[in-house]
């Protein structure tokens, strides 16, 4: 891949929320996640009853799996900072 590749937005890729790793795994370098979200669906009973559904699929090369680790770990550490007095 080029050193700066351009990068654009069409603004027609959405965004999708998602609450769990369902899968996970990889095969001839190729990494692969699958996601599910939960919904809140009303049982007959009246309760919510949390059941989740694959909301998205994710396959990347392991440079590509390597930089979103570094993200996440940089993001987890953030937030795992505690926060100073407040004032």
């Amino acid at each position: 891949m080029a050193d700066n590749p351009s990068l654009t937005d069409p603004d027609s890729i959405p965004v999708t929320f998602v609450n769990q790793v369902v899968g996970s795994g990889h095969l001839y370098g190729v990494v692969n996640l699958t996601f599910a979200t939960a919904r809140f669906t009303p049982a007959a009973d009246g309760k919510v009853d949390p059941d989740l559904v694959i909301s998205s699929r994710l396959r990347m090369d392991l440079v590509c799996a390597q930089q979103l680790r570094d993200a996440l770990d940089g993001i987890l550490a953030q937030n795992a900072k505690p926060e100073g007095p407040a004032h």
